[in-house]
């Protein structure tokens, strides 16, 4: 009873095939949407990606304490609860790399992002202790005023 049941809803009761719906010529095509890109990348991929695109934004969302101790050179604090709470904004289309610790909170602030619209958000697995892992460079200590 069961195969003849699978084969009645494979292969319908009619025997006549259903036609898809009729196409229509000379229609202007929808314009397609670009789908939101966001992917947990490694150290090695990250840093390439920063030297490729001069243009993204380096977003460390730890806190300002944990920053002090060590941050990736050119990265700006914006603490995960401010880009929760919709505190921090930038234009959608500029592309975003989110560093944290070990990448707990910068994932969950990437998807938060893509979900208000963000188009290029990236999250390093790992965070800032993979990125030293690896050897690459980082800062240490207070920031700098900028003048």
């Amino acid at each position: 009873m069961f195969l003849s049941l699978s084969l009645l809803l494979a292969f319908g009761t009619s025997g006549v095939e259903q036609n898809a719906a009729p196409v229509v010529e000379n229609q202007p095509a929808e314009k397609s949407k670009v789908q939101p890109v966001f992917r947990t990348i490694s150290a090695v991929e990250a840093a390439s990606i920063i030297e490729q695109n001069k243009d993204i934004l380096i977003l460390d969302v730890r806190t300002p304490q944990e920053r002090k101790q060590v941050r990736i050179s050119g990265s700006k604090l914006v603490p995960v609860g401010d880009v929760i709470r919709g505190k921090f904004e930038t234009d959608a289309d500029q592309p975003i790399m989110l560093v944290c610790a070990v990448g707990g909170r910068s994932y969950f602030a990437g998807k938060v992002m893509i979900s208000r619209g963000y188009q290029e958000v990236y999250n390093l697995d790992g965070g800032i202790e993979a990125w030293r892992r690896v050897g690459l460079p980082v800062e240490k200590g207070p920031e700098l005023l900028d003048k």
